[in-house]
């Protein structure tokens, strides 16, 4: 019963993410703190690109002229890369902000799939879930039928196609797969993803609270950039 077995964990693996989803939504996203965040969030984003556009309308003014008139150019653009770093910093922090209230669902639901990968598990140990339409290379049949130990002679199926104890199916590789398709889709429907530059820990990392703790912890924020 490979086509029941299958369904059953695609509809596990769908279930779970949906109560995940829709438990994120009524108790995070659809507050007023989340969308508070959200729109600081908006707003800093805003402050930060008019005072990068102004830096850079600034930069093009060029720097001829007479002394006094190239020093009041200098003190405006110091005033200037102030004003970039002050508004660099808001919206680093707006975007920590708003990934911190990510952290805890992506985590509830991290440990929601682990409980159920540890029981579907056991369950289906040692058991055929799937079977391949063909015969897959060696490397990839030492994933799809990991866990899985019988002889040739035990191997015994009704369709032609079927011809290699090599294209059993263990639970772990149909599980890999309904985490990459449904896992994914329904996440994509029925979740609340984050706006963008605010997806991860990286975006608290990054913000300059983050890289206080982080150099009080020893830890040098420069390291963990990507090139």
């Amino acid at each position: 019963m490979t086509a029941a077995d299958i369904s059953r964990i695609a509809i596990t693996v769908g279930t779970v993410q949906l109560f995940c989803d829709l438990l994120a939504y009524w108790r995070i996203y659809s507050k007023d703190p989340y969308e508070r965040a959200v729109d600081a969030l908006s707003r800093a984003k805003w402050k930060r690109d008019k005072a990068s556009e102004e830096s850079v309308q600034l930069e093009k003014e060029g720097s001829g002229g007479a002394a006094a008139s190239s020093n009041k150019k200098a003190s405006k653009s110091d005033r200037q890369a102030k004003k970039l770093q002050r508004a660099e910093d808001d919206y680093g922090n707006a975007k920590a902000n708003v990934a911190r209230r990510h952290t805890l669902p992506g985590f509830f639901t991290s440990f929601l799939f682990i409980v159920m990968l540890r029981i579907l598990g056991l369950e289906y140990k040692g058991n055929i879930v799937g079977v391949l339409p063909f015969a897959p290379f060696s490397v990839l049949s030492r994933v799809t039928s990991r866990s899985l130990a019988f002889t040739t002679s035990q191997f015994e199926s009704d369709d032609e196609k079927v011809t290699d104890v090599s294209q059993a199916c263990a639970f772990m590789f149909i599980y890999f797969l309904c985490t990459m398709s449904v896992k994914y889709y329904i996440s994509h429907f029925f979740g609340t993803q984050p706006p963008h530059g605010a997806e991860g820990l990286m975006a608290i990392a990054q913000s300059p609270m983050g890289q206080k703790i982080l150099r009080s912890a020893g830890i040098d924020p420069d390291e963990l950039k990507m090139d």
